[in-house]
């Protein structure tokens, strides 16, 4: 088991102030962002992240955090696919245009076409988010 300390949170802090010169998101933000969505009519799918603190071009695969996966300190989620995670580590994510079941599962929505202004409009009721249409879907910015 990892133990995830406060130096931790400034070590990434400070690793994303050299690389990146826009914050758009914080840990509360981020939270907001995961209420709003798991809150409106969206097709629970499968979404790509991509981490700071990394060099692969590829996104990753994961499920997007519901509220029984922010049980620790406010600035982390526990996934199933990567364990705690800071949230200020989150570049960006995006929600897929079709639905994406988790692979060997099958799941009547999968391919289905994601309902972004659903998404859209409960995300507006909770802040301004950075929103970014892109050809694989909806993209969050974290940074810039």
């Amino acid at each position: 088991m990892s133990t995830h300390t406060r130096q931790d949170l400034e070590r990434l802090s400070r690793f994303t102030r050299q690389r990146y010169s826009q914050a758009h998101m914080s840990d509360t933000k981020w939270r907001k962002f995961f209420a709003a969505v798991n809150g409106s009519d969206w097709f629970p799918s499968l979404v790509r992240v991509k981490f700071v603190d990394t060099d692969d071009t590829e996104p990753q695969l994961m499920r997007l955090p519901t509220e029984n996966n922010f049980w620790g300190p406010p600035q982390w989620v526990d996934t199933a696919e990567f364990g705690p995670v800071e949230l200020r580590s989150i570049e960006w994510l995006t929600i897929p245009t079709t639905v994406v079941a988790r692979s060997g599962t099958k799941d009547a929505s999968s391919g289905m076409p994601q309902d972004f202004a659903a998404i859209q409009s409960a995300l507006s009721q909770v802040g301004q988010f950075p929103l970014e249409d892109t050809p694989e879907g909806l993209r969050i910015i974290g940074y810039r």
